[in-house]
């Protein structure tokens, strides 16, 4: 097992007697010439000032946000994000929550594909490495009609890498518990044509946890993952663009048990597959207009073994699940003379699952069809205000039960006194329509195939001011009728049923700003949330989160970044009542030096080794240290 820190010290070593930058040095002058069209992939608004933003508190997290903190995933890349909480609790999977709704109603898009599991509805943020991102955009409250359905919660868009001009990157680390990883990205440029990949291997015998003080071994908390992602444009001219890429994504861990609250079980995924394929592109039309067109493919499969105890040698079944899904979109904005912009988008996508409870059983087999149109006016009423109105018609072909159809309407108004102030206030109603599992799952899991969709009703106003300092803040609520709850019906049978009303309300804060080599942000969330049927809050809901970071960069000298998560107190109704769940906070460090395109950094991550957990009965890790190295040429070397 020595192998792995032998190879990290031995390229580390090499990288230092590498020549400088001049190989980056020789592109300069071509790569000015370079033009790209608009981002095929991106399906969300973009801008460079605030009159252009979208009506939605949108948080954006670029490289310099990113790479600071020697992410491994998303993991490490959300929780910075105003109102994102992540966590982890069953089956290992991190999940995110924005403003309080969770990952089952949120929509994680990557490279503007859609990534969700179908059956659950829901998405691994781990299963996403963090040096193939170039952003991450979080949007939260009343989003845009034009992303169709189950974006209830929210919209998280990770855009991959496209640098314009050829480059490579590779980084190493090995840390504790013989934790290491190894991580490449490049890019090659012809006149036509760029071609981007990445590839990148993990691995860990697991983490530490501190129980009462002393520092312990999670056991079976060990994993390896691989991931391979490649793209190919082409451009024809004339503002366009074609795209096709590939994505494959493949893990094997294990399952930690439950400390508390739960029954004790001893699961391991033996193999987690994600396999993404998509093809399109990006055409301009009419005066300023353009046309985005997408065709993709995603298939997840997955072996889960469960053993009889903690030795893992008696197998007692082996549960497969075998599920794809197959989609397209077509996204449009023509101006309509000098004052309105009409957008529109039209999307269909097939969600088709099998799956066995045990090697051996017969297959089951359930499938979805969900299609969405979505039409939005932009108008500007004058210099300073814009008005945009829009609806969506979200329909899902069920394979039993009732199939459901529902109008989703957006209404927002936005004043701009100023091109670094925006004030805006919009109200929306989005729906969310119940996974396979609330649907078909057996009758002895609940499964209800009547269920009606969940409806939420969000009003926020907002506000962001960018002119030497950053400011940002918004105020508002989220109403959620027929909400889809676990519940024992009037046959003493669990079953899913909308029994729910909620309503969660708050406000969020961010400020950002730098001083020479010294950076500063901290955002603030608060919320409040309440089931009105029981007058109980909500679930693993923070009332308040804090996020602060501090960053001294001299790149003659050094960089340190510092960075503080603060979750207050939260409860959780278990099965023997309510759990309350401590608040906590964690300190993470990142120290790194720079030799010309090499850099060789420390990080910490829970430096002062607190004992914590988002869920109860998951303790999340303790002190965990890494040291790495990066080397980097072209646009891609280190600055």
């Amino acid at each position: 097992m020595k192998k792995p820190f032998v190879l990290l010290l031995s390229l580390t070593l090499l990288v230092f007697f590498l020549p400088g930058e001049e190989e980056g040095d020789r592109k300069k002058e071509r790569d000015k010439e370079v033009v790209l069209p608009m981002v095929t992939e991106s399906v969300t608004v973009e801008a460079t000032v605030p009159r252009e933003l979208p009506y939605a508190t949108t948080t954006e997290l670029k490289l310099p946000r990113i790479e600071p903190i020697k992410a491994k995933d998303l993991t490490e890349i959300l929780p910075s994000a105003p109102g994102a909480y992540v966590s982890t609790g069953a089956k290992s999977e991190w999940g995110v929550k924005l403003r309080g709704l969770g990952s089952n109603r949120i929509t994680l898009l990557y490279d503007g594909i859609p990534v969700y599991e179908p059956y659950y509805n829901s998405f691994d943020l781990r299963s996403i490495a963090a040096d193939r991102i170039e952003s991450v955009k979080v949007v939260k409250g009343a989003s845009s009609v034009l992303y169709g359905p189950n974006a209830m919660g929210g919209i998280i868009d990770v855009l991959s890498k496209r640098p314009a001009s050829d480059q490579f990157s590779l980084r190493l680390d090995y840390g504790t518990r013989k934790t290491y990883g190894a991580y490449a990205s490049g890019a090659l440029r012809g006149r036509t044509l760029l071609f981007t990949g990445s590839a990148s291997r993990e691995g860990s015998d697991g983490f530490n946890w501190v129980d009462a003080g002393s520092t312990e071994m999670r056991k079976n908390s060990d994993y390896e993952r691989t991931s391979l992602g490649g793209k190919l444009y082409y451009y024809p001219g004339g503002g366009s663009e074609i795209m096709a890429e590939l994505n494959y994504y493949q893990s094997e861990y294990g399952i930690p048990t439950a400390t508390d609250y739960y029954k004790k079980q001893y699961w391991r995924f033996r193999d987690w597959q994600r396999f993404m394929a998509n093809l399109g592109g990006s055409f301009p039309v009419l005066d300023g207009g353009y046309v985005k067109a997408r065709l993709y493919y995603v298939k997840h499969t997955n072996v889960l073994d469960a053993y009889r105890n903690d030795q893992f040698s008696q197998l007692t079944w082996e549960s497969t699940y075998d599920n794809f899904a197959l989609g397209a979109f077509v996204l449009g904005m023509a101006p309509l003379g000098d004052r309105h912009e009409l957008h529109a988008s039209l999307s269909f996508r097939d969600d088709d699952v099998s799956q066995q409870g045990d090697a051996g059983d017969p297959w089951e087999h359930y499938e979805h069809k969900t299609f969405s149109l979505g039409i939005e006016d932009h108008f500007r009423l004058s210099g300073q205000v814009k008005l945009m109105a829009g609806v969506s018609l979200d329909h899902l072909d069920k394979q039993s039960g009732e199939n459901k159809t529902t109008l989703n309407p957006i209404l927002g108004v936005k004043f701009n006194p100023n091109e670094w102030t925006d004030l805006r206030v919009a109200l929306s109603q989005k729906s969310h329509f119940p996974s396979m599992r609330n649907l078909y799952s057996l009758p002895e899991n609940g499964g209800n195939p009547d269920l009606r969709d969940e409806i939420g009703t969000n009003l926020e106003l907002g506000f962001t001011y960018d002119r030497g300092w950053f400011f940002s803040g918004a105020v508002f609520q989220n109403r959620i009728r027929d909400m889809i709850e676990s519940r024992i019906n009037a046959d003493f049978v669990k079953q899913y049923l909308n029994v729910a009303r909620a309503r969660i309300t708050g406000f969020e804060l961010e400020a950002r700003k730098a001083f020479g080599p010294v950076s500063l942000a901290a955002s603030y969330t608060w919320l409040n949330t309440e089931n009105e049927e029981t007058g109980d809050g909500l679930d693993l809901i923070p009332a308040s989160q804090l996020n602060a970071s501090l960053r001294f960069h001299r790149p003659e000298l050094l960089s340190l970044t510092v960075w503080l998560l603060y979750a207050s107190d939260s409860i959780y109704h278990s099965g023997t009542g309510i759990v309350d769940v401590a608040p906590y906070a964690v300190v993470n460090a990142v120290l790194e030096r720079a030799f010309g395109p090499v850099s060789v950094y420390l990080k910490a991550e829970n430096l002062l080794n607190n004992e914590y957990w988002s869920e109860p009965g998951w303790p999340m890790k303790a002190r965990t240290l890494t040291f790495g190295a990066r080397f980097g040429l072209g646009s891609n070397k280190i600055h």
